[in-house]
């Protein structure tokens, strides 16, 4: 007898926050009046340290939903939230949307990066890759065949482009500026004297893999026309 009173305080308390607890999960995020109540009666029906204490725990009546349901619902939830956002957030992007532009005949270089969502340091995150189409390029043929000579592997005969990267700094603007400062010194270089070298061969055969032959089927290979 003196057990079952001495339980009754408990049970009580327990069944407090139980109806707390599910009068918190079941009210919307936006109804901040019922959450503060339940916040409320669970701290009022006693210590918090005892919702977390097993003894205090009445046997379960199965009046409850089980842990996979619980997962669900959260998930339910989860997925609520990104489609509110898609519904309600998104829209507002319009505000920001710019009209797209092509460069023009003077922005002839084009850098690239990669950005790593979760990983603001990543230690590939600050490189850059420079790539420029050789026509473009303010040179003389006598010239581009220098500016060819210098750069050797970087050029592309198949894209008749030229690529660079830079990963010597942290910060991606320093490796920006390096590689615009090593292509200017590049075309000064390639200008001084070109005829010097105008008789030297291109070495392409770093290319070799990316030329692939036209393979053709042979004539004789063909079946013989039925004549009728």
């Amino acid at each position: 007898m003196l057990g079952s009173i001495s339980r009754t305080p408990v049970r009580i308390a327990a069944s407090v926050q139980r109806q707390a607890v599910r009068t918190l999960m079941t009210s919307l995020p936006s109804t901040d009046r019922a959450r503060s109540s339940a916040l409320g009666a669970i701290r009022g029906s006693g210590s918090s340290k005892d919702m977390l204490d097993i003894s205090n725990l009445e046997e379960f009546q199965f009046d409850d939903s089980t842990t996979v349901g619980h997962d669900g619902l959260e998930t339910q939830r989860e997925i609520r939230k990104y489609l509110r956002i898609t519904k309600y957030e998104l829209p507002k992007l319009k505000a920001f949307v710019k009209p797209f532009q092509p460069p023009t005949t003077t922005q002839i270089l084009r850098f690239r990066t990669s950005t790593y969502i979760g990983e603001p340091n990543h230690p590939a995150a600050p490189k850059v890759v420079l790539t420029v189409e050789t026509k473009s390029l303010p040179l003389t043929n006598p010239e581009l065949h220098k500016f060819l000579l210098l750069v050797g592997p970087r050029y592309d005969p198949v894209k008749e482009q030229v690529k660079m990267s830079c990963e010597k700094f942290q910060d991606r603007s320093q490796n920006f500026k390096w590689l615009s400062d090593t292509l200017d010194k590049l075309i000064n270089e390639a200008k001084k004297d070109s005829e010097a070298v105008s008789d030297v061969p291109l070495d392409l055969r770093h290319a070799a893999k990316n030329i692939k032959p036209k393979v053709r089927f042979p004539k004789e290979w063909n079946r013989p026309v039925k004549t009728a």
